[in-house]
């Protein structure tokens, strides 16, 4: 035992010490990675359930009724966010060394955040009114819509619990959050399929809203209690703060908003190049590339916190080194990843569906290179420079665009594929470019 003591305090054991502790570490990481990718799966699996289930029921109109009441659901949830929670999260990390900040911080982007939904609340049924005029659907949908605007807003709140979980690093409770999220609605969908089958308003009600409205029950209570009081007796450091994340979320916004139209605004573009079926195609392409984005997103859950707290470009570097390290092992990861996708893909989908092989090939072989490369373009945050980030996802938005007029008329699905990619993988190798470049410079 005290030549192992010695051993460990020797100068020789170091770098060995040193290892032990990183492989530990990667080990914890890949864990979390491992916990929220699985439950994020689960969730994304139930969605996808969700739809089939309530398509059969409902029939070709009232599930188009129940698609558009979804999509404003989302688009509600994306465009109210205005970057808050990156932010959020940015910041909170940016006074690492002053807790009252940080907990001002956190106030200020839940006082936002409730003002914002009152505002959803209170005028969700005269949005839904000029909707329903707008789109010239039926009076009985109004309702309908009413819900899907103020459950929008519900969103603010769902994505602020996770990202005050993400700031804190409880993810374990974040983990334990989502898979409510997953049992809730699970728990829900028989009520919508046994006694409304027909009703699109049930439908979205039972697998969305009443889920929400419990998960954020539960997860404010013990937040509001601490940060509510605070926020009321100190109103100017709490406008101080909302007036930083309003600064730096801007950037975030435009960078969210801009990077989610993108796939959607080629669908719209491929249905009036080319065709529908078309438009099937390239989705169905498109179905199982989504795995990758879940796992971008688990792993930006776990990491990114991390990742806006590394201080100083002599840590930057470090980490850029540490994601070389570990690229052959991802690579490996992403061949075997997209083989077995492309394979569930071609049995479970069908001969209808086999022209969207190549499209599934393009985008998941781009996404994954994306996937990786973002880890490093993550350091775009820690340099406090979101508007790197906010520009390359509008000049791709952008610069797709023009390429699907090009492309999708001629090569139809395929060329909705490689219009996707092109701009996406270009932007990140630039990012990834600008990050390694700056990390390098001498302060």
């Amino acid at each position: 035992m005290k030549l192992y003591n010695r051993l460990i305090s020797s100068e020789i054991a170091r770098p060995f010490n040193l290892s032990l502790k990183t492989l530990l570490s990667l080990k914890v990481q890949l864990i979390r990675i491992a916990s929220i990718s699985v439950a994020t799966t689960a969730n994304n699996l139930l969605a996808f359930v969700i739809n089939v289930i309530a398509a059969r029921k409902l029939g070709v109109e009232g599930f188009g009724v129940f698609s558009l009441a979804f999509a404003v659901t989302t688009l509600v949830g994306v465009l109210g966010d205005v970057g808050f929670n990156l932010s959020m999260i940015r910041l909170f990390n940016k006074y690492s060394s002053e807790s009252e900040k940080q907990v001002l911080v956190i106030a200020s982007a839940l006082v936002f955040k409730v003002l914002l939904l009152s505002v959803v609340f209170l005028f969700s049924l005269s949005f839904a009114s000029e909707f329903v005029q707008h789109f010239g659907l039926g009076l009985e949908t109004q309702r309908l819509f009413a819900i899907a605007f103020a459950t929008g807003g519900l969103l603010f709140l769902w994505t602020y619990i996770q990202a005050y979980l993400q700031a804190y690093h409880r993810f374990k409770i974040l983990t334990l959050f989502i898979w409510g999220y997953f049992g809730l609605r699970l728990l829900c969908l028989p009520v919508a399929y046994g006694l409304f089958p027909k009703t699109p308003l049930a439908w979205l009600a039972a697998t969305y809203t009443l889920p929400l409205i419990v998960l954020i029950c539960v997860g404010l209570a013990q937040i509001g209690i601490r940060v509510i009081p605070l926020a009321l007796m100190r109103l100017r450091p709490i406008l101080d703060s909302l007036k930083e994340l309003l600064g730096y979320g801007k950037w975030v916004a435009l960078s969210v908003i801009a990077y989610t139209s993108m796939p959607h605004m080629l669908r719209f573009i491929l249905a009036k190049r080319a065709s529908v079926e078309e438009v099937g195609i390239f989705s169905a392409g498109m179905m199982f590339t989504v795995a990758f984005s879940t796992l971008n997103t688990a792993v930006r859950t776990v990491i990114f916190p991390q990742v806006t707290a590394l201080e100083g470009r002599e840590e930057m570097r470090r980490y850029l080194s540490k994601l070389a390290q570990i690229a052959p092992l991802y690579i490996g990861f992403a061949v075997l990843g997209i083989a077995c996708l492309g394979i569930l893909q071609w049995t479970v989908l069908g001969e209808e569906y086999r022209q969207a092989m190549p499209v599934f090939l393009v985008t998941a072989s781009s996404l994954a290179i994306v996937t990786f490369l973002g880890l490093g373009t993550m350091l775009v945050h820690t340099m406090m420079q979101p508007q790197v980030d906010a520009w390359v996802n509008v000049v791709r938005l952008g610069s797709m665009a023009l390429l699907s007029l090009v492309m999708t008329p001629s090569l139809h699905a395929l060329g909705a594929g490689i219009v996707y990619v092109v701009p996406l993988l270009s932007g990140e190798i630039w990012m990834f470019w600008y990050v390694k470049k700056k990390s390098m410079e001498k302060p």
